[in-house]
């Protein structure tokens, strides 16, 4: 409800985050849709909701009666019609392509995605041109018809690429004389499609190395050359110098077939392949340009994507994201995991997958999940993102941590998220473990943040005029207890005694958080017993601190900085009276140990 926009005449989609172990929508999320319907209906709105029916039947219990309708399964073949009409060219035989017996049997009983992919795989054949289209006569006499006509040719493309190609890539393998030079040039012309065949010529020598394969030759005319090796894998060499491929979807079916055949030797590919984008070939004139850098690296990243979506296997990303780490390329693998977060095809996997490397202790595996986190997947799924963020909390890296503080900053930013937020920051700071180091930040970094038009009011303090979140009295002294006892004296570290700094000049020149304030202060001092260096506990430290800042408004007065002549007097009474709660609580405490030590003894 707190984000439904406060607009008319609109019209809203909201997809449901699918369920996963620690994190599930709410039993009474149908209930809420009641309230929704009458906030909806005064503003000339309208929300569609996208779960899956085993999700519905655990939350929409109580939603109101008709609220669900009735769609049915959509019929591919009316998906595919509808798709090659709109997107097709006008020439495009529409009817002949979905009366064709092949045709309607791939496409009967696939859902949407699946109907889609067909939909593209007829698209290319129908662009490619009749003298590229390969002679599948072994597939044609298959075929009832038998027919040897352009449009039969086309047909039979698409066909062997919804199957990977995968006969005709067993054929090509097993053909004599093949050697590992021209099946490691075929890899690597379909993994760096749109590079420059030299860039690619060369690459295949790499990648035979990392095979320990023989070194070819290249420098001289000892192995064959680029046109020839173009020609034994049955590609077209472009007047651009690019190298490609006329049947349809080939190159991803040459990546699957080696993937399937040569099992142990994936791992060494994946190292080449995330390092593809990265080299530059010394042997080669032509060296990439930024730009054919980036669309390869992106290239390469849907590869790696899509295969692990499809395997339910991490490796291809786990490894872009080790090598690609502190490279003008990890922006790229950044939005690739954020983009695949967002779709409904890889979100749930992808979900998972973040989930579990934000429990590892490799760097850069937290580092991307916490990225991910403070990004557009944060703002849709707010809680998902929190629960990745809690865990890589526990990290003891640099970089990680500095990412989190800029994860709860950009979290923050969003309102209708903060409620949510900040009692995940709360709860990191009452944790006594690894998480607590972390809490001690997250909360500094919401500390230090202030209100848009109130430059010396502090976020987490509430705004005279306004009614958004404000943070509960007991939770910000929770927070601040923990970041007292974290702070090593007020000249040892400069944030968190700049933050103390900021809230007492909200309370000097804000009369409304005056009180809770010091109250907070006081309150989260009073019962620590930990000690930092030289015999310092947290209320010395805080007692310094305040010392300090009064003494430099005195200071400024006596110099001339400060024009008003009461206001170094003004920050000596808000010092004089913290300092004298501070007092009154360690009498309060005394008091009780006293009292204490006197039960103790009658009931001895």
């Amino acid at each position: 409800m707190r984000r439904l926009p406060q607009v008319e005449n609109r019209g809203y989609l909201l997809e449901l985050p699918p369920d996963e172990d620690g994190f599930k929508v709410a039993s009474t999320f149908g209930a809420t849709i009641e309230r929704l319907q009458y906030t909806l209906k005064r503003r000339s709105a309208r929300l569609v909701v996208l779960t899956t029916p085993e999700q519905w039947r655990r939350v929409g219990g109580s939603a109101p009666d008709g609220i669900k309708p009735s769609l049915g399964a959509p019929s591919p073949l009316e998906i595919a019609r509808k798709w090659l009409s709109a997107e097709g060219p006008p020439d495009l035989p529409v009817d002949r392509w979905l009366t064709d017996d092949d045709i309607v049997a791939l496409l009967n009983g696939q859902p949407p995605v699946e109907a889609l992919e067909i939909v593209s795989l007829i698209l290319d054949a129908h662009h490619a041109r009749d003298s590229s289209l390969p002679n599948l006569e072994a597939l044609a006499r298959k075929r009832k018809n038998g027919g040897n006509t352009p449009f039969d040719r086309q047909v039979l493309s698409v066909i062997a690429a919804r199957n990977n190609w995968r006969p005709q890539l067993l054929s090509w393998h097993k053909e004599s004389g093949r050697t590992s030079f021209q099946r490691n040039f075929l890899l690597a012309c379909a993994t760096l499609r749109g590079a420059s065949v030299a860039h690619v010529y060369a690459s295949t020598a790499a990648l035979a190395s990392v095979f320990g394969d023989d070194d070819p030759s290249l420098k001289g005319q000892q192995d064959p050359g680029v046109i020839e090796m173009v020609d034994s894998i049955g590609a077209e060499l472009q007047a651009d110098d690019t190298v490609t491929f006329n049947r349809p979807e080939w190159d991803d079916a040459a990546l699957e077939y080696f993937w399937v055949d040569r099992p142990l030797s994936r791992v060494k590919f994946l190292e080449w392949l995330a390092d593809a984008p990265l080299k530059k070939p010394k042997a080669a004139l032509e060296t990439l340009t930024d730009a054919e850098r980036q669309a390869m690296a992106e290239r390469i990243g849907s590869f790696a994507l899509r295969w692990a979506v499809r395997h339910r296997r991490q490796e291809p990303l786990r490894q872009l994201v080790w090598r690609w780490h502190n490279t003008p390329l990890w922006t790229t693998v950044i939005e690739l995991l954020t983009s695949a977060c967002l779709q409904t095809a890889s979100g749930s996997y992808i979900h998972e997958m973040l989930l579990q490397w934000a429990r590892t202790d490799n760097a850069a595996q937290q580092l991307a999940t916490v990225e991910v986190c403070a990004g557009e997947f944060g703002v849709l799924y707010t809680g998902k993102a929190l629960r990745r963020l809690r865990h890589a909390a526990g990290s003891e890296d640099v970089e990680v941590r500095e990412a989190l503080q800029k994860a709860v900053h950009g979290l923050w930013s969003d309102p209708s998220a903060r409620r949510t937020l900040f009692g995940y920051v709360i709860d990191w700071c009452r944790d006594g473990g690894t998480r607590l180091e972390a809490g001690q930040e997250a909360f500094r970094a919401l500390a230090e943040s202030t209100h848009p038009d109130a430059p010396t009011l502090p976020a987490l303090l509430p705004h005279s005029d306004e009614a958004e979140f404000t943070a509960p009295v007991a939770d910000l002294i929770v927070g601040w207890r923990a970041l007292l006892q974290g702070t090593q004296g007020f000249e040892r570290d400069g944030q968190a005694s700049a933050v103390v700094r900021l809230w007492l000049d909200a309370a000097l020149s804000h009369p409304h958080v005056h009180a809770d304030v010091l109250k907070i202060f006081s309150t989260s001092v009073k019962l620590s017993d930990q000690t930092g260096t030289s015999g310092e506990n947290a209320r010395d430290r805080l007692r310094a601190i305040a010392r300090e800042w009064a003494k430099a408004a005195a200071l400024e007065q006596s110099a001339g900085r400060i024009e008003l002549p009461s206001a170094g007097l003004a920050h000596r009474a808000v010092y004089t009276e913290l300092a004298q709660l501070l007092d009154d609580a360690i009498i309060e405490t005394f008091q009780q140990t006293l009292a204490q030590a006197g039960s103790e003894k009658e009931s001895a």
